[in-house]
């Protein structure tokens, strides 16, 4: 079975959606994948590893890694 790595691609945003720093680490180096086989796409954090929720089109998971509670 293939690794988890080998199961998402990366991708490319060409509405160029300004993604949020991650919640966990602070990390501005977060990116679109695309899981493969589930054909679903979310936006995970290349420094911790943190995903966001998993979602048919990227733009709604970059919406959801976006929103944040208001303190």
């Amino acid at each position: 079975m293939p690794g988890e790595d080998a199961l998402r691609r990366p991708v490319t945003d060409e509405a160029g959606t300004q993604l949020l720093a991650c919640p966990f680490c602070a990390s501005t180096n977060v990116s679109f994948y695309e899981h493969v086989y589930a054909q679903l796409f979310a936006v995970m954090c290349n420094l911790c590893g943190a995903e966001g929720p998993r979602r048919a089109s990227h733009e709604e998971a970059g919406r959801l890694w976006n929103r944040r509670a208001q303190g």
